[in-house]
């Protein structure tokens, strides 16, 4: 198979992800220093003046370069968001941004596994996870691709490749107006189209 090109939205939707957990990680972290910085301003003990005023300069420096980066995170976002939105907005259906996002988490959700009465080993678990966080679907109104990362163990990877049929069910049930291909390989990647058809 040639080389497949990924869309805008595969391409920054795990980079997004994390920048939008960063941001909340922050803003939640905001709160104490501003709580902080409030309480050393309104210290009046003389005896403990100069150690205030110490304290409120270093919490005052903490709390700006928070700031900092939490304007440059949302900006960040913001850049990679706004033009997948207007492309969208203009060519395809904003809805359809959003069930992508949505059904990216479902599907990674359903396919999550969990060491059984089996035996499977714990690694070989973990590596088949952390390939299907970091799976994706692009939902357009004329073509859906999914696209899963296909795990650097050998034994993971079987694992995978031995649900393929399951997930192009789930995929296909998921979405009745479109014809799905098979799954093809792509170096570490697996890939899944759907074509609309009604």
């Amino acid at each position: 198979m040639k080389n497949p090109s990924k869309s805008f939205f595969i391409r920054t939707f795990h980079i997004n992800g994390f920048l939008l957990f960063i941001s909340l990680i922050l803003l939640l972290v905001r709160v104490p220093f501003k709580m902080i910085e409030s309480f050393l301003h309104n210290e009046t003990s003389s005896f403990l003046t100069e150690y205030s005023e110490f304290m409120s300069k270093a919490v005052g420096a903490i709390f700006n370069a928070l700031d900092g980066v939490i304007v440059l995170s949302v900006a960040t976002l913001l850049l990679l968001v706004v033009p997948e939105l207007v492309t969208r907005i203009v060519n395809d259906s904003l809805s359809n941004w959003f069930s992508s996002i949505w059904v990216s988490l479902r599907l990674r959700k359903f396919l999550i596994r969990q060491a059984d009465h089996e035996g499977e080993g714990i690694f070989k678990i973990q590596q088949h996870n952390k390939s299907i966080r970091k799976s994706v679907i692009d939902i357009r109104n004329k073509k859906i691709t999914y696209l899963v990362k296909l795990p650097n163990d050998v034994l993971a990877q079987k694992l995978l490749l031995e649900s393929k049929e399951i997930l192009r069910e789930e995929i296909s049930s998921r979405f009745p107006a479109y014809s799905f291909s098979n799954f093809e390989r792509y170096k570490h990647w697996l890939r899944i189209e759907g074509t609309k058809i009604r």
